[in-house]
Order: structure tokens, then sequence, then C-alpha cells
């Protein structure tokens, strides 16, 4: 598809001058077509030289505060009561006979083991050598008592407290709920409309420069050639 596209473009550029006028062709003014830009897909609009003659002459305009009163639409809110259900939770009871768990708190004597340091007297070897010459030696061992620290734990009675737990039957009250119905009124807004004249301050403007103007009171004789 792009080897078909190249030739006719080709083309129009070189039929480019043909078209165009031949002044502007060997003036050499390129300016008015731009053809980087035709191809960058620009959208700005660029004039050929002296192909428009600048206004010479200035305008003012005076504008001046209007009164005016205009229709609108300002929000309101239409409110009605309704009347609407609601569940009312309520607790009743009943007489039953059920099987009971319960905790019984109780007395006993609790027992405790604190630390405690003592010590432990055991028998360490020791050899004493002795040269008895020639190169012999006399090897005698001994025992000697030695003492470490060794931790022991003592324990002792106190009173404290504890619970016993319990099961048998007997005849209580439980609760339970129950649900009733009630009418209650709420409030319901729905949104509305309504047409309103509110006062605005416009401004008007007319231009003092039209043709044949010689001028105003901002800009006296401007216009004179």
């Amino acid at each position: 598809m792009r080897k078909s596209i190249l030739p006719w473009v080709y083309l129009l550029v070189a039929g480019l001058p043909l078209i165009l006028p031949a002044q502007t062709v060997w003036a050499g003014d390129w300016g008015c077509l731009n053809i980087t830009k035709w191809f960058q897909g620009t959208k700005l609009d660029e004039h050929c030289p002296k192909s428009c003659k600048q206004c010479g002459h200035e305008a003012c305009v005076e504008r001046a505060p209007c009164n005016d009163c205009v229709k609108g639409e300002k929000r309101v809110y239409k409110t009605s009561i309704h009347c609407q259900s609601m569940a009312v939770p309520e607790v009743k009871y009943q007489w039953r006979w059920m099987w009971v768990e319960k905790d019984v708190p109780a007395d006993y004597c609790k027992t405790e083991c604190e630390p405690k340091k003592v010590e432990h007297v055991h028998q360490v070897e020791h050899w004493d050598k002795t040269d008895l010459g020639g190169g012999c030696e006399l090897h005698c061992k001994t025992c000697q008592p030695q003492v470490e620290k060794l931790t022991c734990q003592t324990c002792k009675s106190e009173p404290g407290k504890t619970t016993i737990r319990v099961h048998y039957w007997s005849y209580v009250m439980v609760p339970y709920t129950v649900y009733r119905q009630v009418k209650q009124e709420v409030c319901v807004k729905q949104p509305r409309c309504e047409k309103a004249d509110v006062p605005v301050t416009r401004y008007v403007a007319e231009s003092c420069c039209g043709p044949g103007c010689k001028g105003c009171k901002h800009c006296q004789h401007r216009n004179d050639p």
C-alpha cells in the first residue's frame, strides 16, 4: 500500500508550480504553501503577505449597567407525612426445667515451692607424682572433699481459693425475645422546582466607531485622518 501512494505524492509536489500563479512561484514566495505544516496537520492559519490590510482606526466601547428581572427556577421540597411499620423487640420470660452447670467457690490448701541454695560435698581425685630416678615415676591418688552450691526446692502449704463445677436439675426462668409491629410516622421530602423572578444587573455596550463615526467623548478625533 505504501509503494502505491508514494508515486502520487511525488507527482503532487512536482505539479504544484503548474497550479500556483507564475508570479508567486517565480518570485520565490512559498510562504503561502507551507507544505511542511500541511503534512504535519497543523491548524495554524497563515496568510500570504499583503493579503489583508490592517484597519487604520481604533475603537472604544462604552459599557453601562442595566437592572433587569429574569425568570429562574429554584429548588424546593414538598413535605408529606407517611406511616411505616417497624419491629420493636420485647423480652419475655418462661419457666422451664433445665440441666444447670455451675461453678461453686471453695477453699483448699495450695502448695507453693521456693528455690533454696544448699551446699553439696563430694570427693575429687588428686594425683601426686614422685620421681624415683632412672626415668621411673610413682603416681599416688588421694581423694579430697569439695563443696558445691545446688538449688533445692522447699515446698509448703498455704490456704487458697478454688472452684467446684457441679451439675444439677433446676426449675429456672428463661428469657426469650419477641417482636411486635408498630406504626410510626416519618417525614418524607420530595424535591421540586418553582418559577421565580430574580433581579440581576446586566451590562449593555455600544461601539462608537461605526462607519462615518468621528469619535466620541472617550476617543475624540481618533478616527480623523
